[in-house]
């Protein structure tokens, strides 16, 4: 039996949410990410990343498959151990070409049916799932969405920034993450900050330490990591 202390683990393996508005540097952030990394490109971004050591690149050999594409390179993915971080490049424009084929396929002159809007939200949160099971540094990236929302409670209005997911089932991927952050460009310094810490207008999740926001490039690194508080245990 293999025991391992707690405050021996260190940069925990983990699925990260990393989502921004386009251009904001969702994919250069994966260059942070430790170790040989995969990058499997969706969108066609990764050009950003030309040059850079450690880092390959896989797409789809048939985009216009994708939902039955992805599964089987996943599980080709998982196979190799070559990997010590993988990047799913983003879901925001899967779940968009998952929807097109849908329609493409169907019986609705190319638009996606009820059912198939449901069968998307299953794919999703299983992908993500199985993700999980890799037991590397995994990245999934978005587009962010916004929104204005009243707090029935207060009568106060905000405009919520969130991973551009489908909304009924934004809760469900948010849990199956250990973080989930919102990357944002400081008009003071201008420099690439991810924000951790949810508030009224910001979807954010961080199981994994205690900052409630970093430098892009220190969203990988070792801090100190969560522990119970002796008022809880």
């Amino acid at each position: 039996m293999k025991i391992t202390s707690a405050k021996d683990i260190k940069n925990p393996s983990a699925l990260r949410i990393l989502y921004a508005n386009p251009g904001i540097g969702k994919t250069s952030t994966i260059k942070y990410m430790p170790g040989k990394k995969l990058v499997i490109d969706l969108d066609g971004t990764s050009s950003v990343l030309k040059g850079l050591p450690n880092i390959d690149i896989v797409q789809i050999n048939d985009p216009e498959n994708i939902k039955e594409e992805l599964p089987k390179l996943l599980k080709e993915i998982k196979e190799t151990t070559d990997y010590d971080s993988i990047a799913l490049d983003n879901i925001s424009e899967m779940d968009s070409a998952i929807l097109n084929e849908y329609g493409q396929k169907g019986k609705n002159n190319g638009i996606p049916s009820l059912k198939n809007y449901q069968q998307l939200q299953f794919y999703d949160l299983n992908m993500l799932r199985y993700l999980k099971t890799f037991k590397k540094q995994v990245l999934v990236t978005a587009w962010e969405l916004t929104d204005d929302y009243v707090d029935e409670s207060t009568g106060q209005s905000f405009t919520r920034s969130y991973p551009q997911v489908r909304e009924p089932i934004l809760q469900n991927i948010m849990g199956l993450a250990m973080q989930v952050g919102r990357l944002i460009v400081s008009p003071k310094d201008k420099k690439r900050y991810v924000m951790l810490s949810p508030t009224n207008s910001v979807f954010a999740k961080n199981q994994i330490d205690h900052r409630e926001f970093c430098l892009q490039e220190d969203l990988f690194k070792d801090a100190e990591p969560k522990t119970v508080s002796k008022k809880a245990s």
